[in-house]
């Protein structure tokens, strides 16, 4: 079976009208095409509000072109699908070796069942960020990368970016399950509550998010093609300034202080709060005269933390969104 995005879409889409032509209509029902004219407000508005409808109209070309993405990863291994689980089993061996019983990095204070908080913690930031991360990587070229698609035929370009961000999203989520089978089945922590609930909506808040970053970066490169530079550097950065290798809390209150309003206004800060507040529950570091102390995760915080992020999430949507329906109309033409 063919894995290239191209014959997926070659056997579901329309077909394609003839060169040059447009059909100002088409760009309200995402049949694909869209006018020669700048969009007016009033349309890019209701592309932003059928986006739902669009997409269960669509539903069998994104969930193939999504299994096809996810099989080509594997294909020609010999474990498959197995990779999926695997390496972020792993990947959490390394972090519980290294930094809990080798570094001997820990979080002062805390209860001898969470003797591997450290280690946990760095987990699953690692697990969450990855995705995002990864979906601004290949995303941001998605567009360029298929610019013959984009030129030939007659289907809703932005659903390009979306086979990315929903291909990562199943990759994350094999590695969250990794965690929560092994908290169920070893001592290394404790198993997750009730507050695993939270989960479907910190998957379609972290969805929006990403989704509305790639429509703006993949649309950026095509008319700047040191975009797809730009944002590897940038995700480097922007990793670092987010506590996914290190705790606020277990450091020295004076650090912290300072720091704390550029912190608190990441985005993906408290998208890793939702995620480890779901997944390790309550997490309370004692405070001292050589840490900050507080909750490193907590369950109660779950609502405040997701309630920010979504205010960012469909900020981030929407000017993604509108920024691609604004520039559509040239992709045919710089691609």
């Amino acid at each position: 079976m063919s894995t290239d995005p191209q014959s997926t879409l070659l056997e579901s889409a329309p077909a394609p009208a003839p060169s040059g032509s447009t059909a100002p209509a088409a760009a309200d029902d995402g049949a694909g095409w869209v006018s020669a004219r700048p969009p007016r407000l009033a349309e890019i508005a209701r592309r932003l509000f059928s986006f739902p409808r669009m997409l269960r109209d669509n539903w069998d070309l994104v969930s193939t072109s999504v299994r096809r993405d996810l099989a080509a990863r594997f294909q020609g291994t010999v474990l498959g699908v197995a990779w999926p689980f695997l390496q972020p089993l792993l990947l959490f061996g390394v972090y519980y070796f290294i930094f809990t019983q080798l570094l001997q990095q820990r979080m002062p204070g805390l209860a001898e069942d969470q003797k591997a908080g450290m280690g946990v913690y760095m987990f699953v930031g690692m697990v969450a960020w990855s995705a995002l991360g990864e979906t601004l990587g290949r995303g941001t070229g998605v567009i360029v990368d298929n610019g013959n698609l984009i030129k030939k035929l007659a289907f809703p370009s932005e659903l390009l970016p979306l086979n990315v961000v929903l291909s990562t999203l199943t990759m994350m989520l094999c590695g969250m399950t990794v965690f929560v089978l092994a908290a169920c089945v070893s001592p290394l922590w404790k198993a997750p509550t009730a507050a695993l609930l939270w989960l479907p909506v910190i998957l379609l808040l972290q969805a929006f998010f990403t989704y509305g970053l790639v429509l703006f970066t993949s649309t950026l490169q095509v008319f700047l093609r040191d975009t797809q530079q730009i944002i590897g550097m940038a995700v480097t950065v922007w990793m670092f300034l987010t506590p996914v290798f290190w705790a606020p809390e277990a450091m020295k209150a004076e650090s912290v202080a300072v720091h704390l309003p550029l912190i608190t206004s990441n985005p993906t800060y408290h998208l890793l709060r939702a995620w480890r507040g779901a997944l390790m529950g309550d997490v309370y570091v004692p405070p001292s005269e050589y840490v900050s102390g507080g909750y490193a995760a907590s369950v109660a915080a779950i609502p405040h933390h997701l309630g920010v992020f979504a205010l960012w999430a469909l900020g981030v949507y929407v000017l993604g969104y509108a920024f691609f329906v604004l520039s559509q109309r040239r992709f045919a033409d710089e691609v």
